[in-house]
């Protein structure tokens, strides 16, 4: 592939992009002011030895302009300078050369404003290699000189450069910076539909960022309300997972990260397929909720499927089992904090879980009463007795070992 290629296709992160663009329009107004106020002072020292008033207005308004939008950037007010140079000194710059033109037609120095200042604009924005850019500004440079700084007259060739030359030069000089003008303009518009492409390709990005760390529904949320909150859910389960063994494991095996991390990347596509929510990793557990931040009728059984699939998938792991705890209720759920947000569940119903997994069985799903209470009649549950919960005291549990095989419907 290209340079070319290759420069197109690179994306800047969200940040680097933001420098960029401010570094960009600094350097734009930075520059274009000083072929401003450098023309300016050229010419209004030619007009007052010519005694062209007219002129030297022209270049004293530009120069207000100039040292307005100078005042603005040295304040900080990168968008105010923008907005009044664009919006205010250029064209109220334009509109007085034009009424100059008419008033006296080439008798001022007006037109000395154009092919200077459309290799400024070029400088400015078009960033391509450095043959374009020094044959389009030795092209800018040759008409001026040839038209503007020739000599009275052209004595080696013995044409005398006439008033009437003169004039038809200065036509030749309008119309060509006119055309680079034009050029110019589409280079610019290139450059902007560039600039468009790369912030949609950030923010695609971060949309994408986004949604991988909180839920689709909460990151939309996050960023219409802009600021944290939390929700309470009166319904829903959760699920915490941890694999069995894995600290001596982690000892034994030196790709243990890459092995922890195909188990988790297994669980995900169950939990995805289930259309439930995972909440997070911590260490070698894995945590899903169900009925958050949708509501869902099925959240209990959903959870009991999805502890049946991962308890299977860990067989394709020789030598790993894990245990697995459910509990369902009320929980709080919802973003908080100011740095690293995730989207997490805080209450009695989460402890509990979390209990239900750490005192449960190796490679058994160990579920609280209420949650057996909510499952359909096909999950085969196997009672386990009570057991002590730290916090909560004695609690019925339930070994939950699959499901019963369904009926055939008669057709």
């Amino acid at each position: 592939m290209s340079d070319k290629g290759k420069a197109r296709d690179f994306v800047y992160t969200d940040v680097e992009f933001r420098q960029y663009r401010r570094r960009r329009a600094e350097r734009l107004l930075t520059t274009g002011t000083a072929f401003l106020v450098a023309y300016a002072v050229v010419w209004s020292i030619v007009a007052l030895l010519r005694g062209d008033w007219l002129t030297l207005m022209v270049q004293g308004i530009s120069l207000c302009g100039a040292a307005w939008v100078w005042w603005c950037l040295s304040r900080g007010h990168l968008g105010l300078a923008s907005h009044s140079y664009f919006r205010v000194v250029i064209p109220v710059v334009t509109c007085l050369i034009a009424l100059e033109g008419i008033a006296g037609p080439f008798r001022s120095m007006s037109h000395y404003h154009l092919l200077p200042l459309t290799l400024g604009a070029y400088l400015l924005f078009f960033e391509r290699g450095n043959r374009a850019r020094e044959l389009y500004g030795g092209i800018c440079l040759l008409v001026f000189v040839c038209v503007e700084l020739g000599l009275p007259t052209l004595a080696p060739l013995g044409l005398p450069y006439t008033l009437e030359a003169q004039q038809s030069g200065r036509w030749i000089l309008f119309f060509a910076g006119f055309a680079a003008l034009i050029y110019v303009a589409d280079l610019f518009l290139g450059d902007l539909a560039e600039a468009e492409r790369q912030l949609a390709t950030a923010n695609g990005r971060l949309e994408e960022l986004l949604e991988n760390m909180l839920p689709a529904s909460i990151s939309r949320r996050l960023r219409r309300e802009g600021r944290t909150f939390a929700d309470a859910f009166n319904e829903c389960s959760v699920l915490f997972a941890d694999i069995v063994g894995y600290t001596s494991l982690s000892e034994s095996l030196p790709n243990v990260v890459d092995l922890l991390d195909a188990i988790f990347s297994r669980f995900d596509d169950l939990t995805e397929r289930g259309s439930l929510e995972k909440i997070k990793t911590i260490g070698d557990a894995y945590m899903v909720a169900a009925g958050i931040p949708e509501a869902r009728a099925d959240h209990a059984a959903a959870l009991a499927d999805l502890a049946l699939a991962m308890q299977t998938a860990i067989t394709e792991f020789p030598g790993l089992q894990i245990r697995i705890g459910i509990n369902s209720g009320a929980v709080v759920a919802g973003v908080i904090g100011k740095k690293r947000f995730i989207y997490d569940l805080w209450g009695d119903t989460v402890n509990i879980a979390s209990r239900m997994e750490s005192q449960g069985m190796s490679g058994e799903i160990q579920i609280s009463e209420t949650t057996r209470a909510l499952l359909p009649p096909h999950f085969v549950c196997e009672e386990r007795g009570e057991i002590q919960i730290k916090g909560k005291g004695s609690m019925r549990v339930f070994l939950l070992k699959g499901r019963a095989a369904e009926p055939a419907v008669a057709g």
